[in-house]
């Protein structure tokens, strides 16, 4: 990771001259972030985003019966005074481009700010809907849906229990961004971090055929195995990359109490699936509905790049424990946090052609579908969106790049792109991943995706020390 570049000499020798002549008063102004330079602004909220049960499930066609556990919107609305950004996250599979384009319109006419200033990121929780499409142009060419939502139905666009959500979706979503602008206060800002590898496993060993003989694992070796064991490889394989980090960035406001905390790691959220059909919102919600109780204020997650990345058991029990111990380590991270200098906030997007496979070029209509990357930075801290569901190895390959040393990958942001996405040479390791349904880019995809968000932060950076240099 290349070093954030402060002017050290610079900055000590003003700092001496400036205590020479005006006295110890002046830094004790310093010994608060709220005192030095930008004041950030930030608020929260949510509401509740469960559709009827009557609506049905894409995992199997069926209507969810019944709610398990409600799922929501939740906003986070950070200003500096001249900008604003909206963070907004849904507890559902994704954040297509027809819902993300319908509900920055819907929210930038409230708040008066450019619809570029509004992230919409998902939990990618496959106990919930996708997210609908409004209108007829879902910017995908002949693909109106991802291949997953029309797998064991047609889509629900005419039914009625459908419909209602569809709107209730983008009213409640506005209404959440319209609280938090509301509720926005003086705030610092402060990171922290902690390893949560032990909730995480990559699903993509790597085999290792060449003098190797047969592995003694049993068949069907996975989370429903009664010998489950997720830390066990068997020496056929080697483990995948796996990024260990949840960072933990909280905004509090004057009296050192928590406004949000907005908390990020890589992981599907599919532990509850496969065991229920009913709606829930799996380790994500759990996990922040129970941060609200213990840090209080209105917390949210991101997800990350975690299309390779799963949980390492599966089930309610999981999501308990899961939930237990993401609490236990944001608070310890909360806790142990640094505050970041106030500095201005700054927003930029990008647009690349990601080029796609003939049978992408086939299901689409197009040779290239657009796909969006945005950027939000603090200081030295920033945020940069990946559409779709992006390997781990997009994330590691921005972050060793990225010229900022805070630096979070989101995926699941702002549209589906080619959907699945890795690196140069995935394709070749095959399975679920790579599949001609699920993985429309062409192999060079993921390298455009990781070539254009670290374009986007170097043109960040260097407008940021220019105009710091003014």
């Amino acid at each position: 990771m290349r070093k954030y570049i402060k002017e050290e000499h610079v900055v000590s020798i003003l700092v001496i001259f400036i205590l020479f002549v005006f006295g110890p008063s002046v830094s004790a102004q310093s010994d608060s972030p709220h005192d030095l330079g930008v004041q950030l602004y930030a608020g929260a909220s949510h509401a509740n985003i469960t559709p009827a049960p009557e609506v049905h499930n894409w995992v199997n066609g069926e209507p969810y019966g019944a709610v398990q556990d409600s799922i929501f919107v939740r906003a986070l609305v950070v200003g500096d005074g001249d900008h604003k950004v909206v963070f907004l996250h849904w507890e559902l599979v994704d954040a297509g481009e027809s819902a993300t384009d319908q509900v920055r319109k819907r929210i930038a006419e409230k708040l008066n700010i450019p619809s570029g200033n509004i992230l919409v990121n998902a939990a990618h929780n496959h106990s919930a809907p996708w997210a609908p499409v409004y209108g007829e142009d879902n910017r995908r060419g002949k693909e109106r849906y991802p291949w997953w939502v029309t797998r064991h139905m047609p889509a629900q666009d005419d039914e009625p229990h459908f419909r209602e959500w569809k709107e209730r979706l983008l009213d409640q979503s506005v209404a959440a961004a319209v609280e938090a602008d509301r509720a926005a206060e003086p705030a610092t800002v402060w990171v922290g971090r902690y390893d949560v590898s032990r909730f995480l496993r990559n699903r993509r060993p790597r085999p290792v055929k060449a003098g190797m003989g047969s592995s003694g694992l049993p068949e069907g070796f996975g989370y429903k195995h009664d010998d489950w064991d997720p830390r066990v490889l068997s020496g056929d394989h080697t483990f995948g990359p796996m990024d260990r980090t949840m960072t933990a960035v909280s905004f509090r406001n004057r009296d050192s109490a928590n406004i949000s905390t907005l908390f990020h790691l890589a992981c599907h959220a599919v532990s509850v699936y496969p065991y229920t059909d009913e709606l829930s919102d799996d380790w994500p919600g759990a996990t922040t509905q129970k941060l609200n109780q213990v840090l209080g204020g209105n917390n949210l997650f991101l997800q990350g790049a975690a299309g390779n990345i799963n949980p390492w058991r599966r089930g309610e029990v999981a999501v308990q424990q899961m939930t237990d111990g993401l609490v236990h380590d944001i608070s310890v991270a909360y806790e142990y946090s640094a505050p970041l200098i106030p500095d201005s906030i700054r927003v930029d997007r990008t647009v690349v052609g990601l080029p796609l496979t003939d049978y992408g070029q086939e299901r689409t209509g197009l040779d290239n579908i657009d796909a969006e990357i945005m950027g939000v930075v603090i200081g030295p801290l920033a945020l940069v969106t990946l559409p779709g569901e992006p390997m781990t190895e997009l994330n590691m390959a921005i972050q060793a790049e990225s010229p900022y040393p805070q630096t979070i990958v989101l995926g699941y942001s702002n549209g589906n792109g080619g959907h699945y996405c890795g690196m140069p040479g995935e394709k070749a390791h095959g399975g679920y991943e790579t599949g001609e349904r699920t993985n429309l880019g062409s192999d060079q995809a993921g390298l455009l995706l990781v070539k254009s968000a670290i374009g986007l932060l170097d043109k960040m950076y260097v407008k940021s020390k220019n105009e710091g240099d003014e």
